[in-house]
């Protein structure tokens, strides 16, 4: 370990002497790449929340969630052919219209005039769909108003009923009266039934649309990032090696083979970071944490990928020994300047020159040229100034030592991450396995301990543990914290 520090040559002039003679661009093609990802990926999260944004309160929007034309094409299939329909929940037999209504049943009228009725209710769907980041107002509308959601009733049982849930309605007996709504026991029965029904039916699509959606959002957001991060790194890699062809440093064969592989990488890099990002950057700004929504809206999640991205070679260096301490630290100085000063070059570049990624791509290439130039100044000034060797040596053993605990604390991390992530592996096995031979054996319970521990595991609170507990806790009125 102690001969990392014992080299011919000063670590700086072992740089230099190497941007010298290779041209190295010391990752810059890499960290404008990067950025360039990081900058769709923005773009692409401003465009989720503008998809799946969905108003905050139920009063002034319901006209956002019901659908008229739904409504009616369920009323006009009922009496399809002829048909009678009868109030499922009162019995009394239905009319079209409120001409026929009245002029068969006078002052009855609204007892049997037809009307469509959302079985679970639209406030309630609002309720629990409102703080969905992954779900659409149109994604919720058609649930609400698919046909598993709409049932045929008559005038007095629909506004009587109003946002109530039919189960609050139908067992209010006193609010029953109060309204002169006479329900058969098989009509609350069946009332009940329904309801039930429609929200596992709404809740199987909601789930099958989720899933989508973040699919969607994801690969939009990936083929964003794919597009400027490849454009990105095909218009700097092809800068650096028609120039290096032009100095005879390469070939035409070779320089046409990196290009495209450089532009090739960038592009595969810049979907998966976009999409990714994308998909983690949206779901942490719904977050019920401010913190965690201004970790989120800050892209801290991309700045700290693409640091660990652009630097992790180099520290990948320094602690296999290829490099020594003094190396490793102008190698990030030189790329964390870069990053530093990357977006902003990006910004001129693409304001001069007014082609969509290109511009930027150049701008960066310009940008990266003036601070590598500016920070290797630096170098040379830093290098005249060599501290006494007793000093020096001093500082040598000093970085020595410090190495050597930061290899031990990496070495103890390492094993505590693999044991953590081993506990956690198994622990998911165990459990997924229990919940699998629970739903395959038709053990409800079984099937919802198991969902318990995995809650219990990621810090979650429990909030019912049976069957029965479970009706109790969806029957409540008490607010859902989670």
């Amino acid at each position: 370990m102690f001969g990392l520090f014992k080299k011919k040559k000063q670590p700086t002039e072992a740089l230099i002497e190497k941007d010298e003679h290779t041209g190295s661009d010391n990752g810059a093609a890499d960290i404008a790449a990067r950025t360039a990802s990081n900058q769709a990926t923005q773009i692409q999260m401003q465009k989720a929340a503008q998809t799946f944004a969905k108003p905050s309160q139920y009063t002034g929007n319901r006209n956002l969630f019901d659908s008229g034309a739904a409504k009616r094409n369920a009323k006009m299939q009922a009496f399809a052919n002829g048909q009678k329909p009868i109030d499922p929940y009162t019995g009394a037999e239905l009319e079209l219209t409120k001409k026929a209504a009245k002029a068969k049943y006078g002052a009855d009228w609204t007892k049997h005039l037809a009307e469509t009725d959302h079985a679970f209710s639209l406030e309630e769907i609002f309720n629990q769909t409102h703080n969905d980041p992954w779900l659409k107002t149109e994604n919720v509308r058609n649930a609400a108003n698919s046909e598993d959601n709409l049932r045929v009733t008559s005038r007095s049982f629909n506004n009587a009923k109003r946002s109530r849930t039919n189960r609050e309605f139908v067992e209010n007996d006193e609010y029953l009266n109060r309204t002169g709504v006479e329900m058969t026991e098989e009509g609350k029965r069946r009332a009940i039934e329904d309801e039930e029904y429609a929200r596992q039916s709404i809740g199987k699509q909601l789930g099958s649309d989720r899933i989508e959606n973040v699919v969607r959002t994801g690969h939009n957001a990936g083929m964003a990032g794919a597009e400027y991060a490849g454009v990105t790194g095909l218009t700097m890699s092809s800068i650096n090696n028609v120039t290096a062809l032009l100095n005879g440093k390469k070939s035409a064969e070779e320089a046409i083979a990196d290009t495209v592989a450089q532009s090739g990488k960038a592009a595969v890099d810049g979907y998966v970071m976009s999409s990714s990002l994308t998909v983690l950057g949206h779901q942490m700004s719904s977050s019920s944490s401010k913190f965690i929504r201004n970790l989120a809206d800050a892209n801290v999640p991309g700045k700290v990928v693409t640091a660990v991205m652009v630097t992790g070679d180099t520290l990948a260096k320094w602690g296999s020994g290829e490099i020594t301490t003094q190396e490793c630290m102008i190698e990030l100085g030189d790329k964390g300047l870069n990053m530093a000063t990357m977006g902003y070059f990006m910004a001129i570049g693409q304001a001069a020159i007014p082609i969509p990624i290109v511009g930027g791509a150049i701008g960066a290439m310009v940008g990266s040229t003036l601070t590598s130039g500016y920070y290797q100044e630096l170098i040379h000034i830093l290098k005249d100034r060599e501290v006494e060797h007793q000093e020096r040596m001093r500082l040598i053993a000093e970085s020595e030592q410090a190495a050597e605990e930061t290899r031990q604390f990496n070495e103890q991390l390492r094993q505590y991450r693999d044991q953590y992530f081993a506990e956690c592996h198994e622990f998911f096995d165990t459990t997924l396995s229990t919940m699998q031979f629970a739903y395959e054996t038709g053990d409800a319970d079984g099937v919802i301990h198991a969902a318990n521990k995995i809650t219990e595991k990621l810090g979650g609170n429990v909030q019912y543990e049976t069957v029965d507990e479970f009706e109790d806790f969806l029957d409540s009125d008490e607010p859902f914290v989670l």
